[in-house]
């Protein structure tokens, strides 16, 4: 009655362990590719982060 520890846990997170795999497989085919537009957005994250610090503190200049 008591299944192998493996195959126990590979038929639980079949799911999680393809996802990985894929997520494994795509970022080693386009790692530059990913790389570059990961850049991108962390820059525009953070342009946009500053300048709602800008507008946030320009209304409290304004009160």
């Amino acid at each position: 009655m008591n299944r192998p520890l493996i195959r126990t846990l590979a038929r639980r997170y079949r799911g999680h362990l393809l996802g990985f795999a894929a997520g494994v497989l795509v970022g080693v085919m386009f790692a530059d590719w990913l790389r570059g537009i990961v850049t991108v957005l962390f820059v525009l994250l953070v342009l946009l982060a500053l300048y709602w610090v800008w507008v946030y503190f320009d209304k409290l200049k304004k009160q």
